[in-house]
């Protein structure tokens, strides 16, 4: 069997992540742009219940099988390994064909009645396979990394997400122009006779969400077909006429491999449990508020009432809107900060396990510092420029930009505490403390449920009842995340101190970027103030580094050159 060097297998995932990423997030972009609030309202009703499958999936069944082939090839256990795989395939093949069917089988009750939006039945329909072909891509994934071969993986990942893009994007943009033709010719939308151009755009939006969200589906089953060719055609990855030849029963296989999926799966459910949270309870709260006080609404929202179908729809676009336009420009940062530090994990495990505890602290210092150092004024910066970024991106889309402005502003400002818990996580992780995300995250997303049914249910708050919740929830994790590293490793990691000058920095930056922009708003179109206004909160911010925490930053370079020559 050949394997790659660690270097090589680092840089081929990386790419491929990196690409995947931004293919990912800046998919969002466009979509929303097509869909509008009410789509992205039923995209992400269906979004909702894949994601925690989908970060289940990815995250647990790979690692396990990854564990389990990469035992068995130093052992030369070759022919295992492969029975390892085909039954892999079986266990989590089924798993995901039930799962399938559980998401078919409830989706009509689910989409009526938790999260009150039946035009999403179409689109939960849709993504219900992707379920299985997840499923079966992880373990497939998982056996290739395994035996050292990361390319069919990394080929798989950029396929998939490109393909989501291209395939989304143009069945939604399709499936529009489509029916809106239909109407200017006989005023008939999928069978159904409609009045106006707003029922018009009201009644084939289910349909193009649908058709974005069947990109997922299609992505997954891309990605299935690449890794299947790549094991039938290709050369094979090891050779199980060699080596040790026992194998062990199927069952005790199986049964390994699920009791090692339940905790790394728990976790990875509960991490990515806060948008659920949000779908079922944003639409239900808002709702809430709105016959609370509908004066209130009617008074501050009637433009968009008007024209998105009336009261019965805002809620929906209000989702859609959070959802769509500031969760989303949200979490594209953690996509790119995660990438930093990610390199010094392996050896902060190493170190642990080897119990040197000056270098394990040095390690999961280099972390903590470049984690804040570039996620701390990316966050500040897009609150402070938060209405400048979005109707910038969303120019075609002033209603969703108004509902998006508050949110995004707050989130920008709970980013320091996605920072640190997103950071402690992955230490976690990565010191077999797989349960402690578990018991951090638990808590957390019940303070999140708690905030968010009592904040969007005040009209007067309403979608931006969800930022803050989430604010909230990071803000706990963050907290029992410190906490439970310095009492699970016994050392003192000074975190606060750490975090003080790139905090300093990024509030500075993030001022300096706001105050430039609006100095400018009457010499520069909006593109090049934004521009100017970025690079020279950049500048200060670089220079503010440079001065509070210079040993800090030499210590990060240094470390990183020494590591890579």
């Amino acid at each position: 069997m050949k394997t790659n060097s660690y270097a090589k297998n680092t840089a081929i995932l990386f790419v491929s992540m990196v690409i995947s990423k931004v293919v990912g997030a800046l998919f969002k972009i466009p979509l929303t742009n097509i869909l509008g609030g009410i789509g992205m309202g039923y995209y992400s009703t269906a979004y909702s219940i894949y994601s925690p499958v989908f970060a289940m999936t990815a995250a647990a069944i790979p690692t396990v099988i990854i564990k389990t082939v990469a035992d068995n090839v130093a052992l030369e256990k070759y022919a295992n390994a492969e029975k390892v795989l085909k039954t892999a395939l079986a266990v989590f093949g089924t798993i995901g064909g039930v799962g399938t069917a559980l998401i078919i089988l409830f989706a009509k009750p689910f989409s009526d009645i938790a999260a009150q939006s039946p035009q999403s039945l179409l689109s939960i329909l849709m993504i219900s396979p992707s379920v299985c072909l997840c499923c079966l891509s992880s373990v497939l994934k998982g056996y290739y990394e395994g035996c050292c071969t990361m390319v069919p993986s990394a080929v798989s990942q950029v396929l998939e997400s490109v393909s989501r893009a291209i395939i989304g994007l143009s069945a939604s943009y399709f499936i529009i122009n489509y029916g809106m033709e239909q109407y200017s010719l006989n005023g008939i939308i999928m069978g159904k006779e409609v009045a106006n151009e707003i029922q018009a755009l009201d009644t084939v939006l289910p349909y193009a969400a649908a058709g974005a969200i069947m990109a997922v589906t299609m992505s997954e089953l891309c990605a299935l077909i690449c890794l299947v060719i790549r094991k039938k055609f290709n050369r094979k990855i090891i050779n199980i006429n060699i080596g040790n030849k026992e194998t062990e029963k199927k069952r005790v296989i199986a049964k390994r491999l699920i009791k090692d999926c339940i905790p790394v799966a728990a976790a990875a459910i509960v991490v990515n449990l806060a948008s659920f949270i949000d779908l079922i309870t944003i639409p239900r709260c808002l709702n809430f508020a709105l016959r609370k006080n509908p004066a209130y609404f009617m008074e501050n929202f009637s433009g968009i009432i008007s024209t998105q179908g009336g009261e019965v729809k805002l809620a929906n676009f209000m989702y859609g809107s959070y959802t769509g336009l500031a969760w989303t420009m949200f979490m594209l940062i953690p996509a790119f900060t995660a990438m930093f530090g990610r390199s010094a994990l392996p050896q902060i495990a190493a170190t642990w396990s080897l119990g040197n505890k000056t270098e394990f602290k040095n390690k999961v210092s280099i972390v903590l510092i470049s984690n804040f150092a570039i996620g701390f004024p990316l966050y500040l910066g897009i609150s402070a420029l938060s209405g400048e970024i979005l109707n910038i991106l969303f120019s075609g889309r002033q209603q969703e930009v108004s509902i998006s402005i508050i949110p995004l502003f707050i989130l920008g400002l709970g980013g320091v505490f996605l920072t640190l818990t997103s950071t402690f996580i992955s230490v976690f992780q990565v010191i077999g403390r797989a349960d402690l995300p578990v018991k951090i995250m638990l808590p957390g997303c019940a303070v999140k449920l708690i905030v968010n049914v009592f904040s969007l249910s005040v009209p007067e708050i309403n979608i931006s009842g969800a930022a803050i919740s989430t604010v909230a929830m990071y803000a706990f994790t963050a907290l029992g995340g410190y906490l439970a590293l310095e009492t699970v490793t016994g050392i003192d990691f000074k975190v606060l101190k750490k975090m003080s000058s790139p905090l300093i920095s990024g509030i500075i930056c993030a001022y300096v970027a706001f105050i430039v922009n609006d100095l400018l708003k009457n010499d520069l179109s909006d593109i090049p103030r934004l521009a100017v206004s970025i690079i020279a909160g950049g500048i200060v911010y670089a220079i503010f580094m440079a001065v509070l925490c210079r040993n800090q930053i030499k210590l990060i370079f240094k470390k990183q050159i020494a590591e890579k020559f």
